[in-house]
């Protein structure tokens, strides 16, 4: 052999051997950074961890749960505001009236010593029920009953039909007090349960109750 055919056949063989390293380097090294490029996109990604929008929606989850939880624990109503009539301040008696028949007369006294409004109507509850009796809306003075020191605002209560039409009556036997906030209807302080005359009343679902009044007449007239 020739020294040009043997210089020829080394470079061959060279280059056949770079060619052969060069691909073992692409297939073995770049598929390490690939693998490593993609272990870091699924750890930073969606599904390697909590997207911030869940962290929020689990946290509002459980707040929502944790205040459901106190506001279900209670049955007290909102504190008063100085000058608001409610419990704690007001006394509350039931009282029996002759005329008119069917009715009842609640009787909420200052007691303490300062001026308080009635605002609204009381909530009235006979024992369990959820819902409270249904006020007379012609009842409504033209403005709120303030009470000095010493002083009542009167509130009647038609306990049943006259005329029996109030359909199936059931004897109650407590009667659950509640005083209004100014505006927004919502009940304050704590209920005031009232004992009732004779320790029971008959009372069927036509019971239904006034505004707060100034006078004992004004509240039995409806």
């Amino acid at each position: 052999m020739s020294v040009t055919t043997r210089t020829r056949t080394r470079v061959a063989v060279a280059a056949i051997g770079a060619t052969v390293a060069l691909t073992l380097t692409a297939c073995g090294g770049g598929g390490d950074d690939a693998g490593s490029a993609s272990d870091k996109a699924d750890k930073s990604g969606p599904a390697g961890t909590a997207s911030p929008a869940k962290d929020e929606e689990a946290a509002a989850e459980a707040k929502g749960g944790e205040s459901g939880s106190a506001a279900g624990s209670s049955d007290k109503g909102k504190s008063a505001a100085p000058g608001v009539c409610a419990s704690g301040t007001v006394k509350v008696e039931v009282k029996a009236v002759s005329t008119p028949v069917n009715h009842l007369l609640v009787v909420a006294t200052n007691t303490s010593k300062s001026a308080c409004t009635a605002h609204g109507y009381p909530f009235l509850r006979f024992d369990q029920d959820q819902a409270t009796t249904p006020v007379i809306d012609k009842s409504r003075p033209q403005a709120p009953v303030t009470l000095a020191p010493g002083k009542s605002a009167y509130a009647g209560i038609v306990t049943s039909a006259a005329d029996g039409s109030g359909g199936t009556g059931r004897k109650a036997k407590k009667l659950a007090v509640s005083f209004q906030g100014p505006g927004d209807g919502s009940s304050v302080g704590d209920k005031v349960d009232a004992p009732l005359p004779g320790g029971s009343v008959h009372v069927d679902d036509q019971a239904q109750g006034t505004y707060w009044q100034s006078s004992q007449a004004a509240a039995l007239k409806w």
